[in-house]
């Protein structure tokens, strides 16, 4: 009993120090974006091509780092891969400097990717560190990583309801009624500890839709499939278009080249919008407020031309996280769509979002808990049930 009560203080302050930890992470990437895309350009009055020098200069120090940092950062899957495969995240060979360097640089100049990349490798590796030097803890340190990567999930995309089992990561715990229990505590503390040091930088959450407020209208109805469908396109255009561009690029052998052409087509569509760029999190707040003055055709080049800029920085050499990024593009789809059928924008949007992330990660689970507080709340039976209706569908589809 005394060890379990120490184990779950230690879990739960854990939790605490990974909120605080992916908080300051993403103020620095959200402060360093500001002052070179935003305060820069407007304090100097640089012309109108500043964008493109910015992603030149972005894809050239990011070439040339590819001596030192090519593969980092890993991707959300393949550290998940590595702590199933052997128990743990590896940090040796100065791994973790790596992934914050690499990581830091691509969001900053404007990568259309993510952060939950480069956090689950960083605090991955930190949690394992942590685990093998306390050694009250290290015959317990699978199941302390295992925590505090959920941790890590529920902070960053404000979902404390994530499951383990949603990410695959269920298999250290031989009581479910302990992990449910243990996870539930350190993903609260991880929140609270993202909350705490949010409130240090006092800003209107960016990460959620807002819309006028909600009148039930009988016409959505008539929009429910037709938004299903559009979703699930949408998501299998998400998903192919990374095999073509991967297919395309994967034949261009130097790092150099390929991080330049990246950066050239981030310089490009920054001089066309910055909505364009960077992850998408801290966009999509307001676009929801200011869509209806965008027009269709923008929005739709937005969740086109933005899905494309994703895949094409992965491939070469600006690697990141895609959640965020398909969660924006699905978004942008959205609202072109409202701007033809007005009726319910918030439900219709919800249901686009929630159609084509399930066709893009096609584990309803995860994809739920990630949107329930993403999207409005009254909306939460819909967006649950189209979830996990989508992946119902997909498992009808033949799979090459």
């Amino acid at each position: 009993m005394k060890f379990t009560s120490v184990f779950v203080a230690y879990s739960m302050l854990m939790g605490l120090v990974i909120g605080m930890i992916s908080a300051l992470y993403l103020t620095l990437v959200h402060v360093g974006i500001e002052v070179l895309w935003h305060t820069l350009p407007h304090q100097l009055n640089l012309p109108g091509f500043y964008p493109l020098i910015i992603g030149l200069l972005g894809g050239l120090i990011i070439g040339l780092g590819q001596k030192y940092w090519a593969g980092y950062p890993h991707t959300l899957e393949e550290t998940l891969t590595e702590f199933r495969q052997t128990g743990s995240v590896d940090y040796h060979d100065h791994r973790l400097l790596r992934t914050f360097l690499a990581s830091i640089l691509i969001l900053i100049f404007g990568a259309s990717l993510g952060p939950e990349a480069a956090l689950s490798g960083l605090l991955g590796g930190l949690i394992t560190w942590t685990g093998e030097q306390m050694k009250l803890v290290i015959a317990k340190k699978e199941e302390l990583i295992e925590l505090g990567l959920g941790a890590m999930m529920a902070a960053i995309f404000r979902a404390p309801l994530i499951e383990l089992d949603a990410i695959n990561l269920s298999g250290s715990f031989k009581s479910k009624l302990r992990k449910r229990i243990v996870y539930t505590l350190t993903t609260i503390a991880g929140v609270l500890g993202f909350i705490i040091i949010r409130k240090l930088f006092p800003e209107e959450s960016p990460l959620g839709l807002r819309f006028p407020e909600i009148n039930w209208d009988l016409e959505a109805i008539w929009m429910i499939i037709p938004a299903i469908a559009i979703g699930m396109l949408f998501g299998f255009y998400f998903n192919y278009s990374e095999k073509v561009i991967n297919r395309l690029f994967s034949k261009i052998s130097n790092p150099l080249i390929l991080a330049l052409t990246a950066g050239l087509a981030i310089g490009l569509l920054g001089m066309v919008s910055t909505q364009f760029l960077y992850s998408g999190e801290n966009a999509i707040l307001p676009l929801s407020k200011n869509y209806l003055s965008e027009s269709i055709a923008f929005l739709l080049a937005l969740a086109f031309g933005k899905t494309l800029l994703t895949h094409l920085c992965f491939i070469c050499g600006w690697r990141g996280g895609k959640i965020f990024p398909a969660i924006f593009t699905s978004a942008a789809l959205g609202f072109a769509l409202v701007k033809f059928f007005p009726h319910m924008p918030g439900l219709i949007v919800s249901i686009v979002i929630a159609a084509s992330v399930t066709t893009i990660i096609p584990k309803p689970i995860l994809v739920a808990t990630l949107l329930l507080f993403l999207l409005p709340v009254q909306f939460i039976p819909a967006i649950v049930a189209v979830c996990f209706l989508v992946s119902a569908i997909l498992k009808k589809i033949p799979h090459k």
